[in-house]
């Protein structure tokens, strides 16, 4: 017979694959965010701020050539208008010395001042500029020998500026056909970055609009989002779960959303002052590396990816203690070494992490793939901070693989507790179901108390009612009859001897459930067992005239038991029997059957209830009526022998039908 050809299906590939299908779904997500930020990043700088370049002569711009100057950006390269450490004045202008610079980066100084000429076609015209710097600064711009517009308040020390916007945007007119613009900046904040160079887009006044609008909004609807989600998952916190990594995330958001209006224009809006927003911007990342790091320990499991977790979280705290009461010279240093230690406890943490999911569920998919592209853009982001990469495209990466990962890790809490809700669900049902089997329990044990109580009564009335006639037959001798008196002696003893297996019963119960029931294996023979239990007690059980057959195949084998054990079980079976049996046969018979030796006890009785064989083995098990009179006995019978068998290694079972009789069959194992 031919093999049927194997067909390759893609789906079967990604399931026996998962988590290389999910990292490869990462990097797949990363690339197209950082297409798209390219492609956009290209778009807004040709769309919206059309380039032209200026070449400078002698600190003038020349921009008389250009006929449309709407949204057009002039790039001011460091040349002979860059005035390190100096605050030009409209008086000092010309007597002042400027300084060149070859290379953008050796530039490096706490304030400093720009002056340069820009020849313009029109005088009439309301020209709208913008200058915008690197990093918040504190700005203030003359034009024409007029102080025109200010941002923050520059200083020749850190105690005396007060740093505000990165850019700062006016209008102006032209005299003469020229602006004389100088400009002020200071920024005594970071250790690597300075005061810097000024870009400046210019437009007539007539279509001036914000350069900043697209980042301020894009910040805005980026920290709105975020906060949406933070609220969804407080609200799954409080209501639902109440578990706490789904709090970790919901701030994890929070500060997302904080991190994203500090980092985008949108904290203009809300009149914060430079100084605290710059400090906010680096406790953000402290404040989210801790509350990430919290949430991701759900999935840290062993040492070393606790260690990590709280290596991670204990360098946070260290360095928000330096932010919090640091000076920002200081903390912006340091920097670079609390980048050097989330950079190794990212890479093999999240390694570790991926190796102890690589076979993940559904929630733990989700939450692979947005631990995947997020701490991907994380390392990338921490690179571009470290100047690394350049400015431009790269740093809107992380924002947007932010809400990618907020996104994925929502999905992944909401199935996390929507199977947390399934579980908690069964167990409140698993719960019920207990607790109506132990109200059930609770009434079967008060009613076999009842029970036991009346059974033990009976036969102590007996024993004791039939004591006392036989002694006034005793003191009477003219009417004493030895026959009478061995009659009623004779069922003394079988009370007496019912009364003792009742009582063996309730104490067999409970050495089984302290577990001190022991079973004393030695070598016997179930055919020895058997006649003399039968030899023992059936004299004694037997008051329904009921006849015995006794049924053993011959040279049966020999078994590992404990024969007082097992002829309890024998004993018990055939009480059961002579009960529900009058003036029918009872078979008691054994025989090999494989690795094992079937005993099995027959009655012709009145058979069992069939609504009451599926709890035949139970404790406490509801008794039946036979004959109009209600069983005798403690219904614990059958519980003791279902576990004594099954302590041999034998197992048993019933065999009944109603008005038909009854079979009782265990096995126990043959000894080799």
């Amino acid at each position: 017979m031919a093999e049927e050809p194997k067909t390759f299906r893609f789906s079967k590939v990604i399931q026996k694959h998962k988590l290389p299908a999910i990292l490869l779904a990462a990097l797949l997500t990363l690339a197209a965010l950082t297409v798209l930020v390219r492609l956009a990043w290209a778009w807004f700088a040709g769309a919206e701020y059309p380039s032209v370049t200026v070449t400078e002569q002698n600190g003038v711009y020349d921009l008389t050539g250009i006929t449309d100057l709407d949204k057009t950006v002039i790039r001011l390269f460091p040349g002979k208008s860059y005035y390190p450490g100096v605050y030009l004045t409209p008086e000092n202008v010309d007597t002042a010395v400027p300084e060149s610079i070859d290379r953008y980066a050796e530039l490096r100084t706490d304030y400093l001042s720009q002056s340069f000429v820009l020849r313009l076609p029109d005088n009439s015209t309301v020209y709208n500029l913008t200058f915008t710097l690197s990093g918040r600064h504190a700005m203030c711009v003359y034009v024409n020998g007029s102080l025109t517009a200010k941002t923050g308040e520059p200083g020749t020390t850190k105690q005396t500026t007060e740093v505000w916007e990165n850019n700062i945007s006016f209008n102006a007119s032209a005299v003469n056909g020229k602006m004389e613009i100088i400009l002020h900046s200071a920024q005594f904040y970071h250790a690597k970055r300075g005061a810097s160079l000024a870009g400046l887009s210019l437009s007539n006044g007539r279509t001036a609009s914000d350069p900043f609008a697209f980042d301020r909004i894009k910040g805005m609807a980026a920290a709105g989002a975020l906060l949406c989600a933070a609220v969804l998952l407080l609200g799954i916190y409080l209501l639902l779960s109440h578990k706490r990594v789904t709090l970790y995330f919901a701030l994890a958001c929070v500060v997302m959303a904080l991190r994203e209006c500090l980092q985008s224009q949108a904290w203009t809006y809300f009149h914060i002052n430079g100084k605290l927003s710059f400090m906010l911007e680096y406790l953000s990342v402290v404040l989210l590396t801790v509350f990430l790091s919290l949430y991701l320990g759900q999935y840290a499991t062993g040492r070393f990816l606790r260690g990590v977790q709280y290596t991670a979280i204990a360098g946070s705290c260290v360095y928000g203690i330096c932010v919090l009461f640091g000076d920002s010279i200081f903390y912006t240093s340091v920097l670079v070494y609390y980048q050097i230690l989330l950079v190794l406890c990212i890479v093999p943490g999240i390694a570790g992490l991926f190796w102890n999911m690589r076979r993940p569920t559904k929630e733990q998919a989700a939450a692979i793939y947005g631990i995947a592209v997020f701490f991907l853009a994380a390392l990338s982001d921490i690179l571009m901070y470290s100047d690394i990469f350049g400015d431009g495209p790269n740093a809107p990466i992380s924002e947007m693989a932010m809400l990618v990962y907020v996104l994925a890790q929502t999905v992944s809490l909401f199935l996390m507790n929507n199977r947390l809700l399934a579980e908690a669900r069964q167990a409140e049902e698993k719960l019920e179901t207990e607790k109506n089997a132990l109200e059930t329990l609770n009434r079967m044990k008060t009613e076999f108390l009842g029970n036991v109580s009346h059974e033990l009564k009976t036969p102590l009335t007996v024993m004791s009612g039939y004591a006392q006639t036989t002694k006034l037959l005793v003191q009477q001798p003219d009417t004493l009859e030895a026959a009478e008196v061995s009659r009623r002696m004779t069922l003394i003893s079988s009370e007496a001897e019912r009364l003792s297996l009742m009582v063996g019963q309730i104490l067999d119960v409970t050495r089984m459930e302290e577990g001190r029931m022991v079973m004393e294996p030695v070598r016997c023979y179930v055919d020895e067992i058997i006649h003399t239990a039968v030899e023992t007690h059936y004299p004694i059980l037997n008051e329904n005239q009921n006849r015995l057959d006794i049924r053993i195949e011959s040279e049966i084998s020999a078994v590992h038991a404990d024969p007082a054990r097992i002829s309890q079980v024998i004993v018990n079976l055939i009480s059961n029997a002579v009960r529900f049996t009058e003036n029918g046969l009872i078979t008691v018979s054994a025989r090999r059957e494989g690795s094992n030796i079937a005993v099995c006890v027959e009655d012709t009785g009145t058979g069992i209830d069939p609504q009451r064989l599926p709890r035949i083995f139970e404790r406490f098990s509801p008794k039946q009526k036979s004959g109009g009179s209600q069983d005798t006995g403690t219904g614990l019978g059958l519980y003791i022998c279902k576990h004594i068998v099954e302590q041999h290694g034998g197992v048993i079972w019933i065999k009944s039908e109603e008005g038909h009789g009854t079979s009782v069959l265990f096995t126990l194992p043959v000894l080799y």
